[in-house]
C-alpha cells in the first residue's frame, strides 16, 4: 500500500486527483462490487492506472490516468511541464510504446472529450488513417468482421455496454463530437500553432507566455542537433533557455537507453521543474548510469567510452 501511494504521489505530483477522474474510478468500483465485474474495461474498454504505469516514452509531464490493457497503450494528461492549473481540463494525450518513432500523440483537449470519443472511436488514438473517409470505411469493415465472429460478444453483453455508455454520456455530461476524425486532426494542428518549440516529437512545448521562448539558435540547434550526442546535449542544456531545456526533454524522454536521460532530469531540476524530473527518474531503465555533472565540476569536458574526463581550464 505505501508503494502504491507513492507511485500515486509520483504520477500526480502537485496535482490533486481531478474530479471527473475520481468519478469514474468510483462508478467502476461501484459497478464491480455490484457485479463482481470492471465494467469500463468489460464494456469500453478502459482500464483506470493512477499509479506506477509508465513506460520508457511516457512524456515526463504527463499525469497517467487509464490504459486499454493492450500493448503498453495508455492515456494521461498532458500538463504542459506543470503549467495547466487542474487536470480536468488538461489536454489529452495517448502513449503507444509499440508504435516507434510515433509513441505520443495528442488526442483530446480535455477529459470528456476524450470519453466522448473513446466510447465508440477509440481506435482514432493509436491508429493513423490518411484521411477521414479511410478512417469510417475500416470502421464499417471492423463492423462487417464482428458481424462475422462466432465467438464475439452476446447480444446481452452489447446491449449492456450500450447502456453503460449511455449512463457515462448522462453521468458527465458529455459533448457530442460529430466528427472525430476531424476534431483530432484540428486539434493537433492547433497545437503546432501554439508552441514555442516545435520538436521532432510531436507533442512540441507549449508553454504561457512568461516563460517566453527559444532564440532562433536555439531552434536551429534544436533542428539539427543528434540528440543522442551525450556531449552536444550536455554542452547546450548549460546554456540554454528553459523552454529551450524542454524541447530537449521532449526529444529525449522519447527514446529508451538515452544517454542523456540523467543530465535531462538533472536541468529539469536546475529550472524547477521538480515533478517532472522526478517523473524521468521514475522510469529511467535500471542501468548504472554515470551521475550528471554538477555545474561547478568542469568547465568543459570531452566523451571518452561513454564517461565524461574532466579538463580544468
Amino acid at each position: 500500500m505505501k508503494e502504491q501511494d507513492e507511485a500515486i504521489r509520483m504520477n500526480f505530483g502537485k496535482y490533486e486527483i481531478p474530479s471527473d477522474l475520481k468519478r469514474l474510478m468510483e462508478l467502476d468500483q461501484w459497478h464491480e462490487i455490484k457485479g463482481n465485474m470492471k465494467v469500463l474495461d468489460s464494456t469500453i474498454g478502459l482500464i483506470p492506472e493512477i499509479g506506477g504505469f509508465r513506460y520508457y516514452c511516457t512524456p515526463c509531464d504527463v499525469v497517467v490516468f487509464g490504459s486499454n490493457g493492450c500493448d503498453g497503450i495508455h492515456y494521461g494528461f498532458l500538463t504542459d511541464f506543470g503549467t495547466v492549473d487542474n487536470l480536468d481540463e488538461a489536454p489529452i494525450v495517448c502513449i503507444s510504446p509499440m508504435d516507434f518513432g510515433h509513441t505520443n500523440r495528442l488526442i483530446a483537449r480535455n477529459f470528456r472529450d476524450f470519453l466522448s470519443i473513446h466510447l465508440d472511436n477509440s481506435e482514432l488514438f493509436y491508429n493513423d488513417f490518411e484521411s477521414e473517409d479511410a478512417y469510417l470505411k475500416q470502421v464499417t469493415e471492423w463492423k462487417r468482421e464482428e458481424e462475422e465472429i462466432p465467438y464475439g460478444d452476446t447480444p446481452e453483453e452489447k446491449q449492456y455496454a450500450e447502456e453503460v455508455k449511455a449512463m457515462l454520456r448522462t453521468t458527465f455530461e458529455l459533448p457530442v463530437i460529430d466528427r472525430p476524425y476531424e476534431y483530432i486532426r484540428a486539434l493537433q494542428e492547433e497545437r503546432i500553432k501554439q508552441a514555442c518549440v516545435l520538436t521532432r516529437e510531436s507533442l512540441h512545448v507549449v508553454l504561457p507566455n512568461r516563460f517566453g521562448t527559444a532564440s532562433d539558435d536555439e531552434k536551429q540547434w534544436l533542428e539539427q542537433i543528434e540528440s543522442r550526442d551525450e556531449a552536444a546535449v550536455q554542452a547546450f542544456l548549460e546554456k540554454a533557455s528553459p523552454p529551450a531545456v524542454l524541447g530537449i526533454a521532449r526529444e529525449v524522454g522519447a527514446q529508451a537507453d538515452h544517454p542523456s536521460l540523467l543530465n535531462v532530469e538533472y536541468f529539469l531540476k536546475k529550472h524547477g521543474f521538480h515533478d517532472e524530473a522526478v517523473r524521468l527518474r521514475y522510469q529511467l531503465p535500471l542501468l548504472e548510469l554515470p551521475k550528471p555533472l554538477e555545474k561547478a565540476e568542469f568547465t568543459s569536458f570531452v566523451i571518452v567510452g561513454g564517461n565524461h574526463i574532466i579538463e580544468e581550464e
